[in-house]
């Protein structure tokens, strides 16, 4: 069995649990890597035989300890090269994702920790989430939009801006920072985005916009 096969299940496994608030089901698991069930089935078992993971039927998949370390150890490594992909290379983050999957299983564990500190020792990954997961906490998942992807006219609290230093240095002179209220006033065709926040109009770039993450407000029924 090769071990980028492993790795990508443990990956989901993690990625599943992390969304439900509970164990992975083998049908999501099955849906998520386009595989059929019973492919699942005999992964979940060898995995299982390796010490991975535990399985209960009708209820789903958990990590163990081991397997927790070693989701959480590929996870980061994709993070870092999507990181890298997107904040250096310019990758779009859809591409940067697909290529990071292929580099996730073949960077060594030493020249990963040299892009992690070329790239500034970051807290999140370009989708806003934690590079560093809480390993005692593992079910603890934000779900965040990008600005970008808001609608007009909706609004939400700023969660996570991941941007240089420089930069959320100059937005959080504007009013966005964590924390603050903020409304998408409308969307223009060149790309621009107004936004309210603390009572003033401003306008941002989509390059900026899209790294800035969003906890929208519920609507109202």
């Amino acid at each position: 069995m090769h071990i980028d096969r492993f790795e990508e299940y443990l990956e989901t496994i993690l990625y599943l649990i992390r969304k439900n608030q509970s164990p992975a089901k083998t049908k999501q698991i099955s849906e998520e890597l386009n595989v059929s069930p019973p492919s699942v089935t005999e992964m979940v078992k060898k995995l299982h035989s390796s010490g991975l993971v535990e399985y209960t039927p009708y209820q789903g998949v958990e990590l163990t300890k081991k397997g927790t370390d070693q989701a959480i150890k590929i996870k980061r490594k994709h993070q870092v090269l999507e990181t890298f992909l997107v904040d250096v290379l310019d990758f779009d983050r859809k591409e940067a994702h697909k290529e990071a999957c292929e580099l996730e299983h073949a960077v060594s564990d030493a020249v990963l920790e040299k892009i992690y500190e070329f790239l500034g020792c970051p807290e999140y990954c370009p989708d806003g989430n934690p590079i560093n997961i809480d390993k005692n906490n593992i079910r603890q998942e934000e779900s965040f939009i990008p600005l970008d992807e808001m609608e007009e006219g909706s609004s939400g609290k700023v969660a996570r801006v991941t941007l240089p230093r420089e930069t959320k240095e100059r937005l959080t002179s504007l009013g966005i920072l964590t924390g603050e209220d903020i409304e998408i006033r409308r969307k223009q065709k060149q790309g621009c985005i107004s936004v309210i926040v603390v009572g003033s109009e401003i306008a941002l770039g989509r390059d900026i916009a899209k790294k800035i993450f969003i906890a929208p407000k519920s609507k109202k029924v």
